[in-house]
């Protein structure tokens, strides 16, 4: 396999050298120089970090579509008396969407705990004591 520079890298993109380095320092790459040498891996680990920072997803698609298929026999009675056998095949297409309301519950929801949680609290604490103080009293009566 050829060793690929940055600047060939660039030159191959259609990208300019200055842009290019600049996107592998952000990236977390070592590359400083248009001579300094890019390996296959640092060129896929600089696509996934152009993907991620442009808004593309990496993580799976967002519907699946699922096919299912069932073939059954139904014996089914004729006019002259005697059975006949039908096959019967099913097709079910179910098709899910990944919701994005789940990202913005899961950041949501860690906000508000230390909050409700202060409301709560006091509450409780004070029906706590109420029984216990009712329990010493029975215990004592």
């Amino acid at each position: 396999m050829a060793e690929t520079t940055v600047k060939q890298l660039a030159e191959a993109v259609g990208t300019p050298v200055d842009r290019l380095l600049q996107q592998m320092k952000d990236a977390g790459l070592p590359q400083a120089a248009e001579t300094d040498v890019v390996a296959e891996a640092q060129k896929e680990s600089l696509l996934a970090y152009l993907k991620r920072s442009h808004g593309e997803e990496t993580d799976g698609p967002k519907k699946i579509t699922l096919k299912r298929r069932t073939l059954s026999t139904i014996k089914a009675g004729g006019s002259a008396g005697r059975g006949r056998t039908v096959n019967v095949e099913v097709r079910k297409k179910r098709t899910y969407v990944r919701r994005e309301d789940a990202d913005v519950t899961a950041e949501v929801i860690p906000e508000a705990v230390p909050e409700v949680a202060a409301e709560v609290a006091p509450a409780i604490v004070e029906e706590v004591v109420a029984e216990t103080v009712e329990t010493v009293e029975t215990v004592e009566a």
